[in-house]
């Protein structure tokens, strides 16, 4: 036999084998699919059985799916946000120069552990550590800062923000959240310079929009606050935003205009009770006396605490975004820290 025949007979001999090969693979897919199959055939066979159980005990399930799509959708976010936190970790110890990355990596993941458990203020001492031993690494600074901000250790948080600007100054994260601890201190220049800035950076950005409208917003300047929450809201509706427009409206004497943004607001975040507290106290100046009522109602079921929301003749009060809501809408946009963040009002 030549080397040629013996060449012509071990090519079917391959062939076969990779045939072989890829049968096997495909019985093996085969074989996960029907495994996968059954197990939701048997998952909604449980479902079904469980939820007549329930129906025929005599407990109320139309808001099930509804209910059990919030719960998914929150898993997902969660899950994203644990990558994007993962993430981060990731690119800060690639930051890292120094000559003891295996410390330094440990601080981190425990950082991250902590974060991820919504241990929030247990993860600064890892954090801090890590960065005393690489003050150079800007963007650990940033989270650093972040989460110091997040325990509402404002100075702390300041002064982190104040190091990363001086390795990086056109940092858009760092400078945006300097404007606005330079806004709850107080520092109007200050904060107007750092916001200008921040929206000079990054034109598209909401948050940045939203923060340096509620700073005209907060000394009369109607005409700049619209111009920049309407870019806001462009960008990424929200019920703030819709809220410290019903505030230009009402001072520019356009109740109606002013309503309708509340009524926006609410429809994005049904547990907005401010929100619903002012649209009374205005259908109350437009004589609307049972859409007020409404309105206070439910104010009172979502903060039943509020005392405000019980004094429902007093006339209308003074619009205000609290600093910590509007730092609860900067980190909801930029998705700061990512985990261990709970938001309230």
């Amino acid at each position: 036999m030549t080397f040629m025949d013996e060449h012509v007979l071990e090519r079917p001999s391959t062939m076969e084998h990779t045939l072989s090969a890829m049968n096997k693979r495909v019985e093996a897919l085969t074989e996960t699919m029907e495994r996968v199959a059954a197990n939701n055939f048997i998952d909604h066979t449980m479902i079904e059985t469980l939820t007549e159980s329930l129906e025929s005990a005599g407990v109320n399930l139309a808001n099930l799916e509804s209910e059990w799509q919030k719960r998914i959708d929150s898993r997902l976010t969660e899950n994203e946000e644990v990558d994007r936190l993962g993430s981060r970790m990731e690119q800060i110890v690639d930051f890292y120069r120094g000559s003891e990355r295996k410390q330094f990596t440990l601080w981190v993941e425990r950082a991250f552990d902590l974060l991820v458990s919504d241990r929030t203020e247990e993860s600064l001492t890892s954090l801090e550590s890590a960065f005393k031993h690489d003050p150079s690494n800007y963007e650990l600074g940033m989270l650093l800062a972040e989460v110091f901000f997040q325990a509402k250790q404002f100075l702390s948080a300041g002064q982190c923000l104040t190091r990363v600007l001086e390795a990086k100054p056109d940092h858009f994260e760092a400078t945006l959240l300097m404007g606005l601890l330079e806004k709850r201190n107080g520092n109007r220049h200050a904060a107007r310079q750092l916001l200008e800035a921040a929206v000079g950076m990054r034109d598209e950005s909401a948050s940045a929009h939203d923060t340096l409208g509620s700073l005209f917003l907060d000394h009369g300047n109607r005409k700049q606050a619209l111009e920049h929450l309407k870019r806001a809201l462009e960008l990424h509706p929200s019920a703030t935003i819709h809220f410290m427009l019903s505030a230009i409206y009402y001072e520019g004497a356009k109740h109606r205009r002013a309503i309708d943004h509340l009524k926006l607001a609410t429809q994005l975040d049904p547990d907005y009770g401010e929100a619903f507290y002012q649209m009374g106290l205005l259908c109350l100046e437009m004589n609307w006396r049972r859409k007020a009522k409404e309105c206070f109602r439910n104010a009172r079921r979502i903060n039943p605490r509020e005392q405000r929301y019980h004094q429902d003749m007093r006339g209308f009060s003074e619009y205000h975004v609290p600093p910590d809501e509007l730092g609860g809408l900067v980190r909801d946009k930029l998705r700061l820290t990512g985990c261990g963040t709970k938001r309230s009002r």
